[in-house]
């Protein structure tokens, strides 16, 4: 046996286990929720998706589809990562699934497709027909090999669906499912991004676990009280969607209403005190402090302290009302932290752009840094 043919083989089976290894871990890690989700769509809830098992299977899938395509094509030694193409492609574009209409992207399908096949065509005719300008030895087969997949593997996470928001809202939407509303507030707690669903999802795990007067500030809430209830007209399965939702809080909004008519129908209706904390949030993200004082005042009365976030409305409340204030229990942390961000503001009042960037950076987590900007 000649020295070639023994690096082609060893080569052979580095490279299948470098990809197996490489799609094993790219599905179950960061597709998984997704291909869960396409399933459940695909099936109308017949059937659910087991993460482990589905990037055991898809690996393997394409792992054969490899070997019967490398059969024919013969890219071996340092081709060898070459075969991988048509794998790889196919990886990108089952994973790339818009969230919200539950869609693959036919635009990359139609383009993605013939460009591989003509590309894969062109390098098996370079193998056959370029002079094998290779080293005889095993790093001068491995290098361009290793070089390769680095192309492919990038190339594949670029063309599927990468956005960090819709990978948070499906993690979210699992947890949710599962009544394990503690998971749902630990995805993305030190990231600024988020979309409508993802932000209705972690108020819902704040109601559920009473948390909302204490953290809410603590998310983004770009969507004010209309990101406390779910959009029931986005195309998803009953698993994900607004059934899901719905159920979970226990009743559901009508068509059109927003987030502050549901949660003050429901509070007026039921007296809960989740729809109690939800109507206190719709007013605070609505940024009516009138209301809230008043609807707060009964809670203000009762022994303990409020919420973080109640006491800091009525903080602010109470300085813009001095004639009519709201007596409560007032944590001193709060008041001193009250004190500190007013003295910020009165520093750089000519400076917007300056007080602003302060503001969300000393007080982010705040409803006054909410409430101003």
């Amino acid at each position: 046996m000649s020295k070639r043919t023994r690096y082609d083989k060893s080569m052979q089976w580095f490279c299948a286990a470098v990809f197996a290894l490489f799609s094993f871990i790219y599905i179950y890690v960061f597709q998984g929720e997704l291909l869960a989700l396409m399933q459940d769509y695909l099936s109308r809830g017949v059937t659910s998706s087991n993460a482990f098992l589905a990037a055991l299977i898809i690996t393997l899938l394409l792992m054969l589809m490899q070997w019967g395509i490398n059969r024919m094509s013969k890219l071996h030694g340092r081709w060898e990562a070459v075969s991988y193409l048509p794998s790889c492609t196919l990886l990108a574009l089952v994973t790339d699934v818009n969230v919200s209409t539950m869609l693959y992207t036919p635009v990359k399908w139609l383009w993605g497709v013939p460009i591989c096949v003509l590309l894969y065509i062109f390098l098996v005719w370079a193998n056959r027909n370029i002079n094998d300008i290779r080293k005889k030895n095993y790093f001068g087969v491995l290098w361009p090999n290793l070089l390769t997949f680095n192309i492919l593997f990038i190339l594949t996470a670029q063309l599927s669906n990468n956005v960090p928001t819709s990978h948070m809202e499906l993690a979210a939407w699992h947890y949710v499912h599962d009544d394990k509303y503690e998971e749902v507030l630990s995805i993305g707690r030190r990231s600024d991004d988020s979309n409508a669903t993802l932000t209705s999802l972690r108020n819902l795990a704040m109601a559920k676990t009473g948390r909302l007067g204490d953290l809410m500030f603590h998310y983004p809430q770009p969507y004010g009280a209309d990101g406390l209830i779910y959009n029931k007209y986005t195309r998803q399965t009953d698993r994900y969607g607004s059934r899901t939702f719905y159920d979970h809080l226990g009743a559901e909004a009508y068509g059109g209403e927003s987030g502050r008519a549901f949660a003050e129908r429901m509070y007026h209706k039921t007296d809960s005190a989740i729809y109690r904390d939800l109507y206190l949030a719709a007013l605070l993200l609505e940024k009516d402090l009138q209301t809230f004082a008043r609807e707060a005042s009964p809670l203000a009365k009762a022994d303990g302290q409020l919420p973080v976030h109640y006491q800091e409305a009525l903080l602010l409340y109470n300085d813009q009302n001095p004639d009519t204030p709201v007596a409560f229990v007032a944590d001193t942390t709060i008041v001193n932290h009250f004190s500190d961000y007013q003295t910020l503001q009165r520093q750089y009042a000519d400076d917007a752009i300056i007080a602003k960037n302060l503001s969300k950076r000393k007080f982010g987590n705040t409803y006054w840094t909410y409430y101003d900007y």
